[in-house]
């Protein structure tokens, strides 16, 4: 009887059931930051000049999120933003492919200022941009790649109930914490 086999079998299980216990509740973390912000996402392609035609080089995954309600003072930067930037970078962060692909991945913070788009009710919004891009030569056309991560990206969005373009009446009001 090897008894030092069957422990290690169940350390590696009770390890296993232990790293899905975490990742589930990052995902419910995650989702709530989503429904808190009321996080909506937009597609712009990124472009670049070459001699004598502008091609498509990669992608702008812009998220936004506001204000919870009930914030009466908003201006860029305040304390109210700072944490709505932090929430977009965790999802940013959790959107992202985990492995190594031949496109790479830039977060950028809008920090000094608030957007108000007709889209979503002229409220004021935080930016977080996630551009794709190739890994190597940054001015080649968009490949399957781009294409592939920009793909997995917005599903993920979509697992986390984030809007496409703007909040929708039909999800639940965000939680307080």
């Amino acid at each position: 009887m090897n008894t030092g086999k069957s422990n290690a079998q169940g350390k590696d299980a009770w390890n296993a059931k232990a790293q899905q216990s975490s990742e589930t509740s990052e995902v419910v973390r995650i989702k709530d930051l989503v429904q808190r912000f009321r996080v909506c996402w937009e597609v712009y392609p990124q472009q670049a000049f070459n001699g004598t035609e502008m091609r498509n080089i990669g992608f702008s995954l812009e998220l936004y999120g506001t204000h919870e309600p009930g914030i009466g003072h908003v201006s860029p930067g305040c304390i109210h933003c700072r944490t709505v930037q932090s929430a977009l970078k965790d999802i940013a962060k959790w959107i992202l492919p985990r492995e190594e692909r031949a496109s790479r991945y830039e977060v950028s913070v809008d920090s000094q200022s608030l957007s108000y788009s007709p889209q979503r009710a002229e409220r004021p919004d935080i930016r977080v941009t996630i551009s794709i891009l190739h890994r190597g030569t940054w001015d080649q056309s968009v490949d399957p790649c781009e294409l592939r991560c920009l793909s997995d990206m917005e599903h993920a969005l979509s697992d986390l109930e984030a809007c496409k373009g703007a909040w929708r009446s039909s999800h639940s009001e965000p939680r307080t914490p």
